[in-house]
């Protein structure tokens, strides 16, 4: 018999009265009533302001058509239609909005009567708009907007869906010309975002290393949502590469309001001879579940690479070379050489090249060129994109590509020996049927080797290993000479990673059994900050997993057989914005600094550089034991590693001058066991999860 506080509860379900007198009385099985509806998510509703429009905040302005007198100088913005502009936008740095955006208030001060403000919002790859309305009042006014996706918001790009793919950011505030052809100023006074969050989600923590008066330290920063101060504790710890303590402590913090930042600035540790110091920030407040931050310092990085080109290497790098110009192209050219790099995959927009049909202009492309080899970097291009004067995604478009192709080619076929036909056509990158990319590359395939029989095609370009996909391009018969995949994943398991890559191999083979090389000319993990409430399409990995990760991938798609060269993506960050992943996908910092995933690389780049892979030892599942040797010199490389634990292994040596590298670069003690009239010698060394360790040393060279 169901007891009256029961009956309550029944009744509160919105359940008939004839309904729940059947419960009452025992006639209906409590399993078949209906589902109690869903409770509300809890939330915390929040405002604060996003931009201020201070010169500080790096603020700029853009335009379409002249721009006369435009300008912006502080937050006084100066809007000039008169001389034929169709809209003119203030464009901030690329940064994540906290929190899920439900509303977002614009406020200036002025008037600009007759001209639309439209505003625009990037998400992943993709870009929200709407004209909000005018500021054509007097004095302080503000446009309010519900924020995307919802009634009124247009899109493009990526998924083009209308849906969030991750944090909005402030595109863009565009003012349109519309029906008035003249001056007008505005005076920005701020951009405010109402948001919400889950209430154990309130703070964002970052982290980084700085310096202050000269002296190497750890800075860790603190926002938060909501209308009061919260009152917590930031506790660190030190360490080295090898997980051994050098410090920690703690110190009660108060984080202001509406995301004000608060900031705490420690001293790096004494670390004498080590290259690596990480030390991890916590933040804990009860109730709170808010990720930990990382910060690593580095001793200054040991230049070893050199300007010779070097193709046959398998170290290639998402260097992108022709996203700078100038100094900054040269910067990243020079930190990819003193790294290691050998390899570039590069972006070429065929409409720069080529932008009314039949005229060129190949100054870019010719730049890109001569910076690449003055630093031993070896290029091939990715050719994407359709001209405005072509007709996209159709036959005459790709007669229009294919007959580009010869021409770039022909006057560069003595120093580009590989080419690229598009990015990802698997996905949204390409927008046509997959069939008529099957004739863009059977198409290209021809002018290529028409001009230069030489000439390797690179087909496919599949984001993932999409079998399927691959295997409709097989049944289609296009010709490509090399297979190129961009295998990410959220985690890496090596032995599944190395069979992925034999199992596509396997699938591409040429009908005489031969193999074709199998490259990976995208692959990578990204260091970044969770968002405190939307998911992104790449998982936070810390600055340390990071380097085990890039190190174990190549030596993985090395010892896997399918004789590739692996580009990462890529090695420069994107930007400076520590909430979203695209900006964290470099091994240098924006600033040029290596993260520990750049000291890793260069290490590994350094200690494999002129070895060929040799045999692999066998010290039992699930280490990996691996020679790399130099058969004119004599020189040896073992990489050993373990992907599942810590521990031990004994590893039989031969050979003199024996030394033992840490991921980083540091040099360990040996540890020599000997048993009487056993030969080799065998050496002891210690294993941290996923980090690799190289035994370096010198055999009897062979004659």
């Amino acid at each position: 018999m169901l007891k009256s506080d029961s009956i309550n509860r029944i009744v509160g379900r919105g359940l008939p009265a004839w309904l729940w007198v059947v419960v009452a009385a025992g006639c209906l099985p409590a399993q078949n009533l209906p589902a109690a509806p869903a409770a509300p998510e809890a939330r915390v509703n929040a405002a604060y302001t996003a931009w201020q429009f201070a010169p500080e905040e790096g603020w700029h302005m853009a335009g379409a058509g002249p721009l006369g007198a435009a300008k912006l100088e502080g937050k006084k913005w100066e809007l000039d239609f008169t001389q034929g502009a169709t809209w003119i936008a203030l464009r901030p740095p690329d940064r994540c909005l906290l929190g899920t955006v439900d509303k977002i208030r614009l406020r200036v001060r002025g008037a600009a009567k007759g001209h639309p403000v439209q505003l625009r919002l990037h998400t992943h790859f993709m870009t929200f708009h709407k004209v909000l309305g005018e500021f054509a009042g007097e004095g302080e006014q503000e446009l309010v907007v519900e924020a995307p996706p919802g009634p009124g918001w247009e899109w493009s790009g990526g998924e083009n869906d209308g849906k969030l793919h991750g944090p909005l950011r402030v595109a863009e505030i565009r003012v349109e010309a519309g029906r008035a052809k003249d001056r007008c100023t505005l005076e920005c006074i701020s951009l405010l975002a109402e948001v919400h969050c889950p209430p154990a989600k309130r703070f964002v923590l970052v982290a980084g290393a700085r310096e202050r008066e000269g002296k190497t330290g750890f800075e860790a920063s603190l926002r938060g949502l909501g209308d009061t101060a919260a009152k917590g504790t930031l506790k660190w710890l030190a360490r080295d590469w090898d997980g051994r303590e050098l410090g920690a402590g703690q110190q009660e913090v108060t984080v202001p309001p509406r995301a004000e930042p608060a900031t705490v600035w420690i001293p790096a540790p004494a670390a004498p001879g080590r290259k690596f110091i990480e030390t991890e920030f916590r933040w804990e407040l009860p109730g709170q579940e808010t990720a930990p931050a990382q910060a690593c310092w580095l001793a200054a990085p040991e230049p070893h690479g050199d300007a010779q080109l070097l193709p046959e290497s398998p170290f290639g790098m998402g260097i992108y070379l022709g996203r700078f110009g100038g100094e900054d192209r040269e910067r990243v050219a020079q930190a990819a050489q003193a790294a290691g790099v050998k390899w570039s995959r590069e972006d070429v927009s065929w409409a720069r090249l080529e932008p009314r049909k039949g005229e060129y202009d190949w100054t870019f492309t010719d730049g890109l060129l001569d910076c690449a080899r003055r630093h031993g970097i070896t290029i091939y291009p990715i050719i994407m994109g359709w001209p405005g004067w072509t007709q996209a995604y159709t036959a005459a478009g790709v007669e229009d590509y294919a007959r580009f192709l010869k021409v770039m080619v022909a006057r560069y076929k003595k120093e580009l020996k590989y080419w690229e036909i598009w990015n990802e056509p698997n996905i949204f990158f390409w927008q046509g049927p997959r069939e008529l990319y099957a004739t863009l590359l059977t198409k290209s395939h021809a002018a290529i080797k028409e001009v230069d029989p030489e000439a390797q095609v690179l087909g496919l370009s599949t984001a993932g290993i999409d079998y399927q996909f691959i295997s409709q391009m097989l049944a289609l018969k296009t010709p490509f000479d090399i297979l190129t995949i961009h295998p990410y994943r959220q985690t890496l398991v090596d032995r599944e990673f190395i069979a992925d890559l034999k199992k596509v191999s396997d699938l591409v083979r040429l009908p005489s059994g031969a193999r074709r090389p199998v490259w990976l000319t995208e692959m990578g993990w990204a260091t970044f900050t969770p968002h405190n409430t939307l998911k992104q399409d790449f998982q936070p990995n810390s600055l340390r997993t990071q380097a085990t990760l890039i190190a174990r991938s190549y030596l993985c798609s090395i010892v896997s057989g399918v004789e590739p060269r692996t580009f990462w993506y890529d090695f420069r960050n994107d930007g400076e914005d520590p909430l979203y992943f695209e900006h964290n996908m470099g091994i240098v910092y924006r600033d040029f600094r290596p993260k520990p995933a750049g000291q890793a690389y260069a290490t590994l780049t350094r200690l494999l550089k002129g070895k060929a892979l040799g045999a692999p030892i066998n010290l039992g599942n699930p280490v990996f034991a691996h020679r790399f040797v130099n058969l004119r010199s004599g020189e040896q490389t073992i990489a050993v590693w373990n992907p599942a634990a810590d521990g031990k292994v004994t590893v039989p040596m031969e050979g003199e001058f024996i030394t033992v590298w840490n991921a980083m670069g540091e040099t360990r003690p040996l540890v020599l066991l000997s048993d009487a009239g056993k030969s080799p010698a065998r050496l002891e060394i210690e294993l941290k999860q996923g980090a690799p360790v190289y035994i370096t040393s010198t055999l009897r060279p062979v004659k």
